[in-house]
């Protein structure tokens, strides 16, 4: 299973930029219909993020180690450290119409941003290269800070979507938030438990990868979730 994970990569990782870019298309759309609010608006944001992520990584097939590598590189992580807050506001606003919690929310998620923002640019990252895919992967010299503050936006945000998600299945009959959650949180697990190289080489590991699979299944139901929701 995992030489085929590793022989597949490059054309997934291709397959995965272009659904990303289609969910952005599908969002934007939702979002000029006036469907609901900022959610389409915001989940299409958060895909860009996601469609710079796998883009890159996609490049890595044929891009050289080298300074323009290493920045384009660098921006994934400062991306992800300031779009997933995100998650935030898009379970508040799937929660609640208040505008006095949804301010709240905001502030608290823009805050959260900034120092995301921070985070991803003290990442320091090292060339690994697994299968076909080159890539610049965090390194054991990055800061504790980042290092803590990534743990945190990778779990925190979708355990509050699970939990949300939970009681609107419950109130509203609408499972796609739950399952949006689920799925990103299975993925990880997954990445964690079965993506490392029994070798112990980390350079071979595909946490990165396997990870990638919860995130095209969290827009995924998120879409489903505005949909049902409009």
């Amino acid at each position: 299973m995992r030489e085929l994970l590793i022989k597949t990569m490059a054309p997934v990782l291709c397959i995965m930029t272009f659904f990303d870019a289609v969910a952005i298309y599908f969002m934007i759309r939702e979002f000029k219909k006036g469907s609901i609010d900022r959610l389409p608006l915001l989940t299409g944001i958060l895909c860009l993020g996601l469609f710079y992520d796998s883009l890159i990584l996609s490049c890595g097939f044929f891009l050289s180690y080298g300074t323009l590598f290493h920045h384009l590189s660098q921006m994934r992580y400062i991306l992800h450290c300031t779009l997933i807050p995100l998650l935030f506001p898009i379970c508040a606003y799937s929660l609640t119409d208040n505008k006095k919690i949804i301010r709240i929310v905001w502030i608290l998620s823009v805050i959260v941003m900034v120092l995301g923002f921070a985070g991803g640019l003290m990442v320091i990252t090292e060339p690994r290269t697994v299968g076909q895919i080159r890539r610049y992967a965090t390194s054991d010299l990055t800061g504790r800070f980042s290092s803590t503050l990534t743990s945190l936006l990778d779990t925190v945000p979708v355990f509050i979507m699970i939990g949300i998600g939970i009681y609107l299945w419950i109130r509203k009959k609408n499972p796609n938030m739950f399952l949006a959650g689920f799925f990103m949180l299975l993925f990880t697990l997954l990445g964690i438990f079965l993506g490392k190289d029994p070798s112990g080489d980390r350079s071979q590991s595909l946490m990165f990868y396997i990870s990638m699979f919860g995130e095209a299944l969290m827009v995924f139901f998120l879409w489903r979730f505005i949909r049902k929701k409009r």
